[in-house]
């Protein structure tokens, strides 16, 4: 319906006579609804929607000729005569549109107080028509968008304890239409927003918390199910996740706007969702449960996005204590299942249509209102299990546990925990995709922000034997991913020593003799295949020619790295030659993206090592034996201004470039000089203001630039210039034309640049193979020391 469509202001006016003209027609077309008068009964319904809005605004006589004939129970009592899903939509539709647009306060009090607004919601609908759906949700929505705390009472009956409207509303939970689910949720969550302790109340008991319990086994389903279809391939996971995310949104906004039923809502979570699917896959990879790869990607999804919740906690004790009690144990072992009233499919129809009686009788309990309803053995055993599991009867429940780990009263029976277990265990295996997820969820762990969650998973300061104990046994665990063959993804790798060093840091943590002996051995490993590699010609020039760039992202900047895979963790693609993919998150391809990657674990691991013996103070100063002496100009930005070194050549030059990636600054003053460098190739003007600063046009490594004379114009020299990047699969180049105004210039400038790279490359292979010298006489010394030490005296 278009409102005010066939009225305008440069048209004829809503005139009194005109509404009162198309109600009566309204009633003499509806005496005999058929064929021939649907149509204009639906044109009828529109116009007096449309006149009552127009008059709510403009004229208030329009709205007391509504209220002196009721217009509002006329409209009803055509719906409920009527068969023609048109006349049904329309009359639908048309008090949704009124409860949205009316802004006079009397007059939406009026027709939310009026008989009619319950009799629209409880209305026997043909609920298998799709479009009627739709309506009726949008009908219910313009309702709750306009209760509030003084006009709740219009929709909560207190007497009965029944509120019709969020009833309704939540049978529509699970509707497979997502715009309904949608609605539902937005319902539901404005409903949950209004401050009244009566309706608080409600929410809290039974029959409501029923809506938490179908709502966790639905849970349960849509994860199984995007779990089997991401598995297979069969779907967007970047979708399908993304609907998951939704989800989560929705669970975070009822912890808001409504803390009371948080304890319940984490009950069912737990119960329902969390443990049958997520846990119960570790512990048991039965049909109904989650795979290892999902559960770990869901985890730390919950965890980074939604760490301020109980339920995450709660989850991360659940996975990471070290031990449970032995009732938990028994909760997570032998869990509860889904109620009999549950159902995955969406059916307007359930269990509980058929005992209203019950709950209405449930419900008047909680506000000590006498009825009568005869007890049914079915109904009462499901509404003993559901109020015991969300811990309204009893502390017989997995919070209750929880919160006693957190108290740590010492008081209860303890088993260890078999999750725990089953998670390190899968530390040792050679998946890929596996590990990566499982590590992943180890550093957000490491990130939580609650102290007393980590504390208590042994993930804090290692201050007594049992935490030094297993965090040796963690670490060692860790470093023997470095001897996989073939070496895992750099994401991987990556991860796997940002672990290992944030326990280092975490605190001066006594390292076993094992877990030093391995250390070496992974080391001596490294750097034996590092010293093959470079011996082969193919590799050596690639691995001179980047290992600055490598050294600086992978073993400066590794604290600083995310990895973060998110959907790609499920797809082959990461095994597969893609240029759209980074190469931290795939297996190389060709020998200049296999030399990047070794490079990358060889510095990585160098940095583990040196800040390992660093703590055991057996060498300080290893890991600065690749630092040298820093030239000024390496950190020169173009565009940026500086003042040029003493003693620098430049040469006066003028300037054109094609370019693939970057563009040259402007020459502003026209007068451009190559500045002669060790290190970088470099092209400045001078500042016109300050005469002995310069500004910078351009700026690389001389490592990457080629230059040579043209033959048609001796002063002229064309660079190539290559644009460096640790991930490029496409080489990217920019040339730069260089005119001299003296052809022995143009020759000098490429001599210099010929002979320097010569140099650079020389003393880059020489820093190399020192490293590697360094580190293998390193690892020889302490096997000799370790051979002597076993020997008998």
């Amino acid at each position: 319906m278009n409102k005010g469509n066939k009225k305008q202001n440069g048209s004829s006016e809503y005139t009194l006579e005109q509404y009162k003209q198309h109600y009566q027609e309204l009633l003499q077309y509806s005496n005999i609804i058929d064929n021939k008068s649907k149509q204009l009964i639906c044109e009828k319904v529109e116009l007096i929607c449309e006149f009552s809005i127009w008059g709510d605004q403009n004229n208030s006589d329009f709205f007391d000729y509504f209220f002196e004939e009721n217009i509002a129970e006329k409209l009803l009592k055509i719906m409920q005569r009527s068969s023609f899903k048109e006349i049904i939509i329309g009359i639908i539709q048309s008090f949704a549109i009124l409860l949205a647009n009316l802004t006079n306060k009397e007059n939406v009090n009026y027709l939310l107080s009026h008989p009619v607004i319950q009799d629209l919601i409880m209305y026997n609908y043909d609920f298998t028509d799709e479009e009627i759906v739709d309506y009726y949700i949008s009908l219910l929505k313009s309702l709750a968008l306009r209760i509030d705390v003084d006009n709740v009472q219009l929709f909560f009956n207190q007497r009965m304890s029944v509120f019709p409207l969020l009833w309704q509303a939540t049978k529509f939970y699970n509707h497979k239409e997502i715009m309904v689910r949608t609605a539902v949720r937005t319902i539901i969550l404005g409903i949950m927003k209004i401050q009244n302790p009566v309706l608080k109340k409600y929410l809290t008991r039974f029959p409501f918390i029923l809506f938490f319990v179908h709502f966790s086994c639905y849970l349960k389903h849509v994860w199984l199910e995007a779990n089997k279809e991401v598995l297979e391939g069969n779907v967007d996971v970047k979708e399908k996740m993304d609907d998951l995310v939704d989800v989560f949104y929705f669970l975070n906004d009822i912890y808001a706007f409504c803390p009371e039923i948080s304890n319940i809502l984490d009950n069912s979570l737990l119960t329902y969702t969390v443990i049958p699917a997520m846990l119960g896959g570790i512990l048991f990879q039965k049909k109904e449960t989650l795979s290892i790869s999902f559960t770990l990607h869901l985890t730390t999804h919950l965890i980074n996005n939604f760490n301020t919740t109980n339920l995450s906690k709660n989850i991360l004790l659940l996975l990471f204590s070290p031990s449970l009690q032995k009732k938990l144990c028994h909760l997570l072992e032998f869990n509860v299942g889904q109620p009999r009233s549950y159902l995955y499919s969406w059916s307007f129809k359930n269990f509980w249509d058929q005992h209203q009686d019950v709950l209405v009788s449930q419900a008047n309990q909680l506000f000590d209102i006498q009825t009568y309803a005869q007890k049914e053995e079915a109904c009462d055993t499901e509404i003993e299990l559901i109020n015991r599991v969300l811990g309204i009867t009893d502390n017989d429940h997995v919070l209750f546990y929880c919160k006693q780990l957190l108290l740590n009263n010492g008081q209860e029976e303890m088993s260890q925990n078999k999750i725990r277990n089953n998670l390190m265990i899968y530390l040792q295996t050679k998946d890929d995709n596996l590990l990566f997820l499982l590590l992943n969820l180890i550093k957000s762990v490491l990130l939580f922000k609650d102290k007393d969650i980590l504390r208590i998973c042994l993930f804090q300061e290692a201050n007594t034997n049992i935490i030094i104990k297993e965090r040796n046994q963690i670490i060692y665990q860790l470093l023997d991913i470095f001897l996989i063959d073939p070496s895992l993804r750099l994401c991987t790798i990556i991860l796997t020593c940002q672990i290992i060093i944030h326990f280092i840091n975490l605190d001066k943590l006594i390292l076993e003799r094992e877990t030093i002996n391995k250390l070496y051995e992974v080391y001596n490993y490294t750097i034996i295949k590092m010293s093959q590699m470079i011996k082969q010609n193919q590799y050596h020039e690639v691995v001179v020619s980047q290992y600055e760039i490598i050294y600086n992202k992978y073993n400066l900047n590794l604290k600083i790295l995310k990895p973060n895979l998110d959907y790609l963790a499920f797809s082959p693609i990461i095994d597969k030659y893609d240029g759209n993919v980074d190469i931290m998150y795939r297996q190389p391809v060709g020998l200049k993206e296999i030399a990047i990657k070794d490079l990358a674990i060889f510095f990585m691991i160098d940095l583990v090592f040196f800040q390992i013996i660093s703590q055991e103070k057996i060498n300080q100063n290893g890991n600065s034996q690749i630092l040298q002496k820093i030239n000024i100009t390496n950190s020169w930005i173009i565009g940026q201004n500086y003042e040029p070194p003493d003693g620098c050549q430049l040469l006066s030059c003028r300037i054109s470039a094609k370019t693939i990636k970057d563009k040259l600054q402007a020459c502003t003053s026209g007068e451009c000089f190559w500045m002669e460098d060790d290190e970088n190739f470099i092209i400045m003007e001078t500042q016109i203001v300050k005469k002995e600063w310069a500004h910078i046009i351009y700026h690389a490594k001389i490592k990457d630039v080629e230059a040579m004379i043209d033959r048609g114009e001796p002063r002229k020299l064309n660079v190539n210039i290559k644009i460096s990047s640790s991930n490029s699969i496409k080489e990217q180049y920019q040339d730069v034309q260089l005119l001299f105004d003296d052809c022995t210039y143009a020759q000098k400038t490429k001599k210099h640049i010929d002979d320097t790279r010569k140099s650079n490359s020389k003393k880059s292979s020489q820093i190399i193979e020192n490293k590697l010298a360094q580190g293998l006489e390193l690892c020889n010394d302490y096997f000799k020391l370790l051979k002597q030490q076993e020997q008998p005296q």
